[in-house]
């Protein structure tokens, strides 16, 4: 079977840095990171649509994959310790800046399914996470579920 055959179709993708310290750090905020997405996609399960599935996987893996890349994901991190939250800090808008701790980058208007989550160290970056599910998540996983059920139409739209 090969890579593409085994990667799930129509998910999200919850991004942690392949660092140590990610890994020490992120990798259980990106577990709750991941049931808050389950959780918001089972309120909105009313569509009819297959729900999405919901992975967590590092950023060397989502990198080399432009499925991926071009796919709903949440990264989130320090730019030292996860490629893809530098990789799209140039990317995406700021949508939330609090000077010296963290800032938020999505796009609201664009229809863009992706985000970054950017501390400057690992307690920054938990409350960037909070504060995403808090204000933003419910109005992104509605732009998401469009992204993928868009793409499961046409493969070619993501």
């Amino acid at each position: 079977m090969t890579a593409e055959a085994e990667r799930p179709q129509g998910g999200i993708t919850v991004v942690v840095g392949s660092h140590p310290h990610a890994e020490l750090h992120d990798r259980p905020i990106a577990a709750r990171l991941k049931q808050d997405i389950e959780q918001a996609l089972l309120a909105m399960e009313g569509s009819g649509a297959a729900r999405p599935t919901v992975q967590i996987l590092t950023d060397l893996w989502f990198l080399n994959d432009p499925a991926l890349v071009a796919s709903p994901a949440v990264a989130f991190g320090t730019a030292q310790t996860n490629a893809a939250v530098a990789h799209f800090a140039s990317r995406l808008p700021q949508a939330m800046v609090v000077d010296g701790t963290f800032e938020i980058l999505l796009d609201r208007t664009a229809g863009d399914p992706r985000v970054a989550l950017r501390g400057v160290d690992a307690d920054s970056t938990a409350l960037a996470v909070s504060v995403f599910v808090e204000k933003y998540l419910r109005g992104w996983i509605e732009e998401a579920a469009r992204a993928i059920k868009a793409a499961r139409h046409d493969p070619q739209c993501l």
